[in-house]
């Protein structure tokens, strides 16, 4: 079920005249060559490079229309940092002046990172690492996302102090908020041949980043911060928020920029891969399990006492410790189960205990029983 996290992911932005830059005493450094930009697609290239190369001062003459860049400059800084998901999310802040002087406008821009080049680096090389141990050739794109996503919700912890924003603080220490798990698994997911994008967006409770990767051929919601139990619980992997279509996702979450469409229910997608793909059926069906979906099935579901009474029986005439069923009537779970338990005419079945845990939002329930003999 959904947790409450809360963090701030955006980019701060100051734009600033060059005499407002004076005045809190941001002085020029020392004089660096000035790259030359014509037009407003020539202005957004030299910027985006200056991104990727995690340089923190860019100097660039322009000779297009002054005026035009005057009101569109911003437009221009924002379009090229979308065009690398990654470098966005670790842009901290940018400053900007504009000086006109000869018919030219002569543009500064200051840029604050929360990872350097060389931390990125080290996210790279330990990714590698990391992939080398989880990933073989044979794997397909639904075996690579899952073991992916498993290993970042086994290896983090959410950070309640809200302090860790990156990829690198995230394997340094364990610990990322949203942003810093949306991050890592991008990287992850790319890196294994998973096409991955990041999501900016919105749950109730807060800003928030998660991602879209596309498995065979179809984009899908991922979201390893909300699959991670808070507080932290070690060897517990949820999939409440694995794969989703938009309309699954939109139920807590909400975004307003333009992303690839998720469209095809996973569960769909997987039927289709089972037929297809027979020699993967053993993971097929592991998969249906981990995801819930086993549950869904009429002959794990019982919805009342007599049928939780008949499931007693079989279990102990089989010799098994137990089962494990999906209850529809979650609110009346435990009456129910003493009157079954009351009923029970199997032999030698002393008592039982019983987990319960939510599942769905219909209010049913997974339940677990175990015979005591």
């Amino acid at each position: 079920m959904p947790v409450n996290r809360s963090t701030s992911f955006r980019i701060a932005i100051c734009a600033i005249a060059i005499w407002s830059l004076l005045t809190v005493g941001l002085r020029p450094g020392p004089a660096a060559a000035a790259e030359a930009a014509a037009d407003l697609h020539q202005l957004e290239t030299a910027v985006a490079a200056a991104l990727l190369e995690r340089r923190e001062s860019v100097q660039i003459d322009y000779t297009g229309d002054g005026q035009e860049l005057s009101g569109r400059i911003k437009d221009v800084i924002m379009d090229a940092l979308k065009r690398d998901d990654y470098t966005s999310y670790i842009v901290d802040s940018y400053f900007y002046s504009i000086r006109k002087l000869s018919g030219r406008s002569h543009i500064r821009l200051t840029l604050n990172y929360r990872e350097t080049l060389a931390q990125t680096a080290e996210v790279d090389r330990k990714v590698r690492e990391v992939l080398d141990r989880l990933i073989t050739p044979e794997m397909n794109d639904h075996q690579r996302v899952k073991v992916i996503h498993d290993w970042i919700v086994l290896r983090l912890a959410y950070d309640v102090g809200l302090n860790r924003y990156t990829a690198y603080e995230a394997l340094r220490t364990g610990k990322a908020v949203c942003q810093g798990y949306a991050l890592l698994a991008y990287k992850m997911f790319n890196a294994a041949g998973i096409p991955a994008r990041i999501v900016e967006g919105a749950v109730p409770e807060s800003d928030h980043a998660w991602n879209l990767v596309r498995v065979g051929g179809r984009w899908y919601h991922l979201d390893v911060t909300w699959d991670d139990p808070v507080p932290d619980r070690g060897g517990a992997v949820s999939y409440d928020y694995y794969l989703k279509t938009d309309e699954e996702m939109r139920k807590d979450h909400t975004w307003t920029r333009e992303y690839p469409r998720a469209d095809t229910p996973y569960e769909a997608a997987v039927r289709e891969a089972k037929q297809t793909d027979p020699a993967r059926a053993g993971f097929y069906d592991s998969l249906e399990a981990a995801l819930g979906w086993k549950w869904l099935r009429p002959e794990h579901t019982a919805a009342t006492a007599d049928e939780l009474r008949r499931k007693m029986e079989e279990a102990a005439a089989s010799g098994a410790d137990g089962f494990k069923v999906r209850y529809l009537r979650g609110d009346a779970v435990r009456t129910d189960l003493q009157k079954a338990a009351a009923e029970i005419k199997a032999a030698g079945i002393r008592a039982y205990e019983a987990s319960i845990l939510p599942f769905g939002d219909d209010g049913a329930v997974l339940v677990e029983v175990s015979l005591i003999r």
